[in-house]
């Protein structure tokens, strides 16, 4: 079973790697003893460029800079982020690098593969990641995100992609809204 696995999630990040993906998201946090808040949300992402936009915020990342702008106080972030920084923009990005930190199993039922990321270390801050991936052609090997649950204590995050689609377009993943003040911190 490890070697289907490691199949359907090296195919999921080369096709991220070769593709431009886009797709609308809604992320939900519950915690054990509050009602669910959730948002809505869009992604684009190629490789480890992306941009995304969620919570009254515009973000991208062009392989070394950070733009974040804040679309309320017409403010634009420049930064260089750390690796953490940028999982925590980019939750495909985090699920890449927990396939290190992580004991990683699958199940596969009805064309959906589960893949478990549970981390070898407690010092990762997480419980256990589950993502539910599916091929978008049958027999063929182009696989798409449908969800990403996160458990970290009484807190789960799950993410929910909709409308995912793969394309060969190029894009520049930078944010230059006119007339924003710029805070340059790289």
């Amino acid at each position: 079973m490890k070697i289907i696995l490691l199949t359907v999630l090296q195919s999921l990040f080369a096709l991220l790697g070769q593709k431009t993906m886009s797709t609308d998201f809604t992320i939900t946090v519950q915690q054990q003893t509050a009602q669910p808040i959730s948002y809505t949300g869009s992604m684009t992402m190629h490789g480890e460029q992306f941009t995304l936009e969620a919570f009254g915020t515009q973000a991208a990342y062009d392989g070394s800079t950070l733009y974040m702008y804040n679309i309320d106080a017409n403010e634009l972030t420049l930064s260089n982020p750390t690796r953490n920084e940028l999982y925590e923009a980019n939750p495909l990005l985090f699920a890449q690098a927990m396939t290190e930190a992580c004991t990683v199993t699958e199940a596969t039922a009805k064309g959906v593969t589960t893949v478990t990321f549970v981390p070898k270390d407690a010092s990762v801050g997480i419980d256990k990641i589950t993502m539910k991936v599916k091929p978008l052609t049958a027999g063929k090997q182009d696989y798409a995100p449908a969800t990403i649950v996160m458990k970290e204590g009484t807190k789960t995050t799950t993410l929910l992609f909709r409308n995912l689609r793969y394309s060969d377009e190029l894009r520049e993943y930078i944010l230059k809204p006119e007339g924003a003040f710029i805070n340059d911190i790289r």
